[in-house]
């Protein structure tokens, strides 16, 4: 149940498209399936339906840009569409505890079945983080860094993550253990920016 309600619910507005996925007023994709047995919600498809999030950033707060006042959260998910194959929902939120507010920052749902679609993914990530970093230094009365010791993880972390789940593999070392994913992993940062940006 904690699953679920940290996740949160949105009001379907419309099916997407491209994915097949029911869609809130926002633009966000929700699940068609309940997160307790995996059974289809009935009237999925209807607007009008409740349903779970497929991603909420500020709901999960796992992966985080800026200091413990002022950050940008994300999440992100990997969904498969069956025929119409599998994308990428990469999602953030800006909150701002000194300012008082909460609202969305970017959302991209991205093709990820070819590896130069899941490497655009990636850089697509980068970029969400490059973005929230700029976002920390610019339109402040004071300016701020990224707490890497606050959040325990560095900026890159999310971004990292995400080349990770689509790209397992990569991330072994020569004796097979995973390079683990925390507050400020070289060996994995390397790693992920050589997938994106072709630097093997």
């Amino acid at each position: 149940m904690g699953y679920a309600s940290d996740l949160g619910t949105g009001i379907v507005h419309d099916i997407c498209p491209v994915t097949g996925y029911p869609r809130d007023s926002w633009g966000h994709l929700l699940q068609t399936t309940s997160l307790h047995d995996g059974t289809v919600i009935p009237d999925w498809d209807k607007p009008g339906t409740e349903l779970p999030n497929i991603t909420s950033p500020y709901g999960h707060l796992f992966y985080a840009t800026g200091s413990g006042d002022d950050f940008i959260c994300y999440d992100f998910e990997i969904v498969n569409a069956g025929p119409r194959g599998r994308f990428a929902v990469l999602h953030a939120t800006a909150n701002s505890e000194t300012s008082h507010f909460i609202e969305g920052f970017e959302y991209e749902v991205l093709p990820c079945n070819s590896i130069a679609e899941q490497k655009q993914v990636i850089r697509c990530a980068f970029g969400m983080v490059d973005r929230a970093e700029e976002w920390c230094y610019e339109g402040w009365e004071k300016p701020f860094r990224h707490s890497i010791k606050g959040w325990n993880q560095s900026h890159d972390f999310f971004a990292i993550a995400v080349a990770k789940e689509l790209f397992p593999y990569r991330f072994k070392n020569k004796t097979g253990t995973d390079l683990a994913l925390r507050k400020a992993n070289a060996a994995a940062r390397k790693v992920a920016l050589a997938i994106a940006f072709d630097k093997d």
